[in-house]
C-alpha cells in the first residue's frame, strides 16, 4: 500500500519533469531543430522511397559523411544487408516501430554497427517519412542483439 503511493508520486513527478522539459525546451529556450540537430544520438528521416531526407550532426559524424553525401540518397547504399533493410522497411511500410533493430552499415571508414529504434510519422493514413534514431555499438554488443533480434 505504501510502494504504491510512492509509485504513484513518482508517476506525477515525472510527468511534471517531463512536461516542464517540453515546455523549456520547445516554448521558451531551445529551437527544437537545434536541439535535433545537436543531439547526441543518430537521427535521421527517410521518405517512403527509401530516401535519406534528413540527418542530424550526430549521425553524418558516426558514419563520416558530409550532409551531401547522406542526404538525398538511398538507404542501400548505406545498408550492407539488403535482407535487414528489406525487413526494416516492410516494418515501417506497416507502421510498426523498430525496436533495437540491429544493422550494419557503411561508413565512409568502414562498417559500422548500430541499433535502431525507428517509427512512422504518417499524416492522414499516408507514410511521409521515418523517425530514425540510431546508436553506434560495438560488433560483439550488435551480435547480442542479433541473437535477440532473430530469437523474436
Amino acid at each position: 500500500m505504501q510502494q504504491d503511493r510512492f509509485l504513484a508520486l513518482g508517476d506525477i513527478c515525472s510527468k511534471r519533469a517531463k512536461n516542464s522539459f517540453i515546455n523549456r525546451c520547445f516554448m521558451f529556450e531551445e529551437n527544437p531543430e537545434e536541439f535535433i540537430n545537436n543531439s547526441s544520438i543518430g537521427i535521421h528521416a527517410v521518405s517512403p522511397e527509401g530516401i535519406v531526407v534528413y540527418a542530424n550532426q550526430c549521425e553524418l559524424e558516426v558514419l563520416g559523411y558530409e550532409k551531401e553525401e547522406y542526404v538525398g540518397h538511398h538507404v542501400s547504399e548505406f545498408q550492407i544487408d539488403k535482407n535487414c533493410l528489406a525487413s526494416m522497411m516492410e516494418k515501417l511500410g506497416r507502421f510498426e516501430n523498430l525496436r533495437n533493430f540491429p544493422a550494419k552499415v557503411n561508413a565512409k571508414t568502414g562498417v559500422k554497427y548500430i541499433i535502431y529504434n525507428s517509427s512512422v510519422y504518417q499524416k492522414d493514413g499516408e507514410f511521409v517519412h521515418t523517425r530514425c534514431y540510431g546508436t553506434e555499438v560495438e560488433e560483439i554488443v550488435y551480435d547480442a542483439y542479433m541473437v535477440q533480434h532473430y530469437r523474436l
